[in-house]
Order: C-alpha cells, then structure tokens, then sequence
C-alpha cells in the first residue's frame, strides 16, 4: 500500500514516514489483522489450536505483513505436527523482515538439528504408508504404521484422525475414542476431531443399549396374580409309594456314580485336553511369531529394494543430465576463450563436474582450458565463494570453494574453508575430511593451525579418511595409451590456442 498524497510505500504502518499523512484505510487494515491476531494468541495459550489457525490466517488476510501473527502461525503448526507448513510461514515471515525477526532464530535452530528434521521426514513417509494401505484396504498395516507416527510425533493431529477412524471401521469404540481423546488434548477445538468423537460416543452408546436390551428379554417376569395352593385341613397320614421309593432310589444311585466319575475321572481328562490346548498353543503361537518374522524380514528387503532403485533411478537421471550440461558447458567455454574472453571462459570450466566429461576429445579440450584460464578466474571464484561464507551462506561456499579446487587442486585455503562451511552446516563427516586433507596435504600452510584447532572441537574423528580432491583432473589411463598422432593433435591444438582458434578433431576450425 503506498502513500495517497506522496506516493511513498507504507509498510505495515498507517502513518506516512515521508510526509506524516495518516491513511484511514490502512490503520482499520491494520487494526484488524492486530484484533484478530490477538484473538488467534488468546485461543493458542487455551490449546484451541484450531481456531487460533483460523483467527491468524484471518489476520494475515488484513496484513500479510503482519510477522507477529506469522510467526506464531509457524509455531502453532509446528505444535500440531505439521513442519513444513511451520517452515513455510518463517521463511514467508523472514522475506518481509529480515532483522530482528525471532523466525529466523526457529529457523536455525531446525537446521542445526538434522536428526529433528530426518525423523519429521519419516514420520510424513509412514503416515503417507498408512494412507496407501487404507486405499489398498489394509487397515491392519494401516494401523500399524499410524501407531508408530504418533509415538514418534505425539503431538501429529491428522494421525491420531485417522487411526480414530479406522478403529471406528472396526467397530473398536473404545480404542477410538481413547485415541481421539488424546487429539483432544492436542487441540481442544479440532472440529474434525470433535466430529468423529460425537459419532464414537454415539454409536457406542448405542452398541450398550443393545446390549441391555438383549439382557432384558431374559429376565423373569413377575406374576401380578400368582396362583396360591394353600394347604388342606385333611389328615396327616399318607400312604407312601414303594415304586415312587424305587425309583427316587435308583435316581441318587446315578447322581452319586455320576458325581464319581466328575471328581475322579473328568480332571484327568480335563488336564489331558487342557496340556495339549497348551502344546497347540505354543506351536501356532511359533509358527506366528515365524511367519511375522518371515513378514518383517520381507517387508525390510521390499523396502531396501525400493530405496536401491530410486537411488539408481536418481543416479542415472543425474548422470545424465551431468553429462548433457558438462558438454553445453564445455562448448560455451570454447566460444568464449575463442572471442578472448578467459574470464567467461574459466568461470564456466570450473562450474563442469570433471566425472561428468567421458568422450576423450572433450577431457583434452577440458583439460587445455582449464590450464589456460586458471591463473586468470582461480583468485576471483576464491574471492567469491568466501564473500558467501563471510556471509554465513554455507551452501553457496561450499560451491564456490569446489569449482576454486576443479580449478586448482592444490588451494589450501579452499580446503580450510570447505571444512569450514562444512562444519557450520553441522556436517562433521566431511569437515573433518578436509581439514585433515590440509593438514596431511599442506602441512606449510598458514591455515594448518585453525585447521587442528577445529578438528579437535569435532571430537572423535580417527575413523574419518582425508578428502580426495584429486578428482579435478580428467586424465586417465586410457589418455595415456593412445598413439602418437593424438599427441601431435594436442600439439596442434596448444598452437591454435595460442591464435586465437581451436581444433575440433576432425580437421576442422571454428
């Protein structure tokens, strides 16, 4: 928004800096997106994470500007799980605000922490395993691998949602509502959570009811009018029956034989079945705790297979590509050096990956480039790739810093400030390979001290090998067995360098 009367741009203020105009319209902007990033803080600090997300998406529709409300967006997304999303809203809140913005502080602190970073990766990697096996209709798999997503991320809402549902598939209502109360506690306003709960809690009430309602069809009925017998006035005397005597006798007799055979022979029978119940069960529970292994181990090999191909799927296609763009590369170097531009030509030399060069013809021309350029582009590309470290941009560095040693192998200082940006980029396995490469390398170096002095602070590293930066020539045995007319062509072609022309290799010139 800029300035009605001076055309100056108002960031995330109402009153103009240039002319002191007060503009109406941004101040109710930006009183609004505060009100309502008020509200989002207030429901955030009650855990109604829910509506505080609402609340603050609100108020960056007022003020996209508004870092504040930004910020804790990011931290109320991180709280729920979702990382990347917390990452997206600091990096956003980073760009309008460069200084003194606490996001880049939470920023940093994930960066610094790769196994933080490497176990949100694998907890987003099974929970989109278990959404593939409820599409597959495997909810057992399913709730596995969300079993295991919420013990690594207690705090991951969509999970707990799901494994809520596929409990409530499996009609297990009290597991449901066990796991969906825990999201509760998460986010006490999640609607989708409150949603699916109200369902559990109806329909295992109503599971209960049926229940009693079974029980209640077998209960005795009280009689309102029961008959009475009541007794006669007549005499006491009866004739007894011998055969009714009989026959109540011959009735004890088989209650007492059959009460024998209870106690005596039914618990040897008993215990009988009851030992080879046992054996069967420890025998299935074997051949089940085999066959999962069998699972388990198959399952892993599946999972290694795929992790295999995908690498040599990714190194193919890189491979590729490196080899596509080394040649571009290569043939914009020539047009370069040709119009007596070396500075151009260095620069785009160094950027070629020397692995990526496998035609012959081209590793010469490579190779007469490269030594025709180096002393004009090394100093430069140094120069800037350690402005990128004074800069604290590690990365950048880190690529600029190679192409100094694709270059010039023998750099000590690009070795030193490899380890370096390595090291500051919490990568101890490479930090400590290039310092010990200066100091087994370039032991006369000015940056050998500081090399050792950092070494030391990465603690145990003896099973740590120097840095092979050797790789920066393309030469190879089978340069070396070619016949003499290939190195009276390099003789021609160090003489046409010299004029201003190279040789193709077939004769011809450009």
């Amino acid at each position: 928004m800029n300035c009605i009367k001076c055309n100056m741009p108002l960031e995330n203020v109402y009153i103009c800096p240039h002319c002191g105009h007060v503009d109406k319209v941004a101040k109710k902007i930006i009183y609004s997106s505060n009100w309502h990033y008020n509200q989002g803080l207030a429901k955030a600090k009650v855990r109604d994470l829910s509506g505080a997300v609402t609340s603050l998406s609100q108020s960056l529709k007022y003020n996209k500007r508004n870092t504040d409300a930004r910020n804790l967006l990011g931290l109320i997304y991180y709280q729920m799980g979702e990382i990347v999303a917390a990452l997206s809203e600091w990096v956003i809140s980073v760009h309008f605000q460069e200084r003194n913005n606490i996001a880049a502080d939470y920023i940093q602190a994930i960066q610094n922490n790769p196994a933080k970073l490497k176990a949100a990766n694998k907890v987003i990697q099974k929970y989109n395993l278990a959404l593939n096996y409820v599409q597959e209709n495997n909810a057992d798999l399913a709730i596995i691998e969300l079993k295991r997503v919420v013990n690594m991320s207690p705090t991951y809402i969509r999970a707990y949602q799901l494994l809520g549902l596929l409990y409530m598939q499996r009609k297990q209502y009290a597991a449901a509502r066990k796991v969906l109360m825990r999201a509760v506690k998460v986010d006490r306003n999640n609607m989708t959570t409150l949603r699916y709960l109200k369902e559990v809690n109806h329909l295992h009430g109503k599971q209960e009811k049926n229940q009693h309602g079974r029980k209640d069809e077998f209960m005795q009925i009280n009689d309102p009018n029961p008959i009475v017998i009541e007794e006669g006035s007549g005499h006491n005397y009866a004739d007894y029956n011998t055969g009714f005597l009989s026959f109540i006798n011959i009735l004890i007799g088989i209650v007492i034989g059959a009460a024998v055979i209870w106690l005596l022979i039914v618990p040897s029978i008993t215990k009988t079945k009851a030992s080879e119940y046992n054996q069967a069960v420890v025998e299935y529970s074997a051949q089940i705790s085999e066959r999962n292994k069998n699972i388990d181990d198959l399952q892993n090999q599946i999972t290694d297979l795929q992790s295999k191909l995908s690498q040599y799927e990714s190194t193919v296609g890189n491979t590729v590509d490196d080899a596509g763009a080394s040649e571009q590369k290569l043939i914009e170097a020539v047009g370069s050096y040709l119009q007596n531009n070396v500075q151009d030509a260095g620069t785009l030399i160094a950027e070629i990956e020397p692995a990526a060069i496998t035609n012959a013809q081209e590793k010469k021309i490579y190779n007469i480039l490269k030594e025709a350029t180096k002393s004009s582009v090394t100093e430069t590309l140094y120069a800037n790739a350690k402005d990128s470290f004074d800069k604290k941009d590690y990365v950048a560095a880190i690529d600029g810093m190679t192409k100094v040693l694709r270059m010039d192998d023998s750099y000590s200082y690009a070795v030193f400030y490899m380890g370096r940006s390595y090291q500051m980029l919490g990568d101890t396995g490479n930090a400590a390979g290039y310092y010990k490469r200066l100091i087994q390398s370039y032991p006369n170096s000015d940056m050998v001290d500081d090399a050792r002095k950092y070494l030391d602070q990465l603690g145990d590293t003896t099973s740590i090998d120097p840095v092979d930066i050797s790789g920066g020539s393309t030469s190879d045995s089978n340069d070396n067995s070619e016949d003499n007319s290939s190195d009276n062509s390099d003789d021609d072609l160090g003489d046409n360098t010299d004029n201003g022309s190279l040789d193709n290799g077939d004769g011809s010139e450009e």
